[in-house]
């Protein structure tokens, strides 16, 4: 007859670590009163977006509007330059998260509770998780209407008074150096090198056919073009030009390539860091960590720890196809778990960490005696931007 209590205990223990999370991990801050604090969403890692337009071109503009609106996150810092000199039409940063005060946690259980007051606990806790996640949903509706609407007023605000004397074509080169400036003097300013900056070049058109040649300073950015010409030939003259001026990753899109402005802008800003621990591998049937798993372990721990210190990550556990006691689904999730375990252990908070087993699903090698233990494996996902 005890089985059932210490059933609950174990809920009740995981419900509490829950709620724990949320009030003191990052989805509850401000104040601790007795009533409660505040509720907020986390705040996306800094990102730094420039964008290269032709202020006169209705088209340019419209691709430029959409492509702010589709990348903005919270804190996220936009430049726009125009296309002839690099002048400063506009520069904004996005707002911050919004946040409402926080549903009220139930007390914690005292010692030694009776049947009674361990359910009300319960229900108490399944209400409170339930008003979090309620207001949490409205929370992220109410962020991305502020998003939309900022993003609104800096197209708005672009001042194309600055170049409503265009004496020349479009000089892409000193917008570069412009850019370049930019990124420099944001660097400065805290926007470390593990920041998210993408320079877009919009509406390019016909002035691929001249190679722009920018001073060294793009600063490990993506360079992401929009429109190039798809027969111009000069694909690989822009990539060794932009690369030698410090971009670490160029992106060329052609018109008929255009709607991926957006998203090849929005992963070179935010998109997901995959850390695949392939050495951390299992025994058969075992999910213990062995020493040889250290090295892999302490470089996703000084990733999670000093690279992405706001990022979450997803802990995926994998086994090969043979059968063991327990199934190989529950196999696979204690092999998540233990590195987990380990990462809480050396400091990682557990709120930023999600862990999931896949038993057999997803082999990476053959079913064979020597592909078999390749499959006993944990892959772990690290998403710089907290959603």
């Amino acid at each position: 007859m005890r089985a059932p209590a210490r059933t609950f205990s174990r809920r009740a223990a995981a419900l509490g670590a829950l709620l724990i999370c949320l009030s003191g991990c990052g989805f509850l801050h401000g104040s601790r009163s007795a009533h409660s604090g505040t509720l907020t969403l986390p705040a996306a890692r800094p990102a730094v977006l420039i964008v290269i337009t032709n202020p006169d071109s209705p088209a340019a503009m419209r691709e430029t509007g959409a492509l702010i609106a589709a990348t903005a996150r919270t804190g996220e810092k936009v430049i726009i330059l125009g296309d002839d000199a690099g002048a400063t039409l506009a520069a904004s940063t996005a707002p911050p998260p919004p946040a409402v005060r926080a549903p009220v946690a139930p007390s914690p259980l005292g010692p030694d509770p009776t049947s009674f007051q361990r359910a009300r606990y319960a229900t108490a806790l399944s209400e409170y998780r339930a008003a979090v996640l309620r207001d949490r949903a409205t929370l992220g509706e109410l962020q991305q209407a502020e998003l939309t609407a900022w993003a609104t007023r800096v197209l708005d605000g672009v001042n194309t008074q600055l170049t409503a004397q265009r004496d020349q074509g479009p000089d892409i080169a000193a917008s570069l150096g412009a850019a370049a400036a930019d990124l420099w003097s944001l660097r400065q300013t805290g926007y470390g090198d593990d920041t998210g900056a993408v320079i877009a070049i919009v509406g390019i058109g016909e002035t691929a056919q001249s190679v722009p040649v920018p001073p060294a300073g793009l600063l490990g950015s993506t360079v992401v073009v929009s429109d190039f010409p798809p027969s111009g030939g000069g694909e690989a003259a822009w990539r060794a030009s932009l690369m030698q001026a410090g971009a670490s990753k160029v992106v060329l899109l052609t018109g008929a390539a255009g709607d991926l402005l957006a998203p090849a802008v929005g992963q070179a800003l935010y998109g997901p860091l995959a850390a695949p621990l392939i050495s951390v591998l299992f025994g058969l049937g075992q999910y213990r960590l062995t020493a040889a798993a250290l090295p892999q372990l302490r470089r996703l721990l000084r990733l999670l720890t000093s690279q992405y210190p706001d990022a979450t990550a997803t802990i995926i556990g994998y086994t090969d196809d043979l059968p063991t006691p327990g199934g190989n689904l529950r196999l696979s999730q204690l092999r998540a778990q233990a590195v987990a375990n380990w990462l809480t252990d050396h400091g990682v908070a557990s709120y930023r960490l999600q862990v999931y087993g896949e038993g057999a699903t997803d082999p990476v090698a053959p079913n064979t005696p020597n592909g078999q233990p390749l499959d006993r494996r944990v892959v772990i996902i690290i998403d710089p931007a907290v959603s």
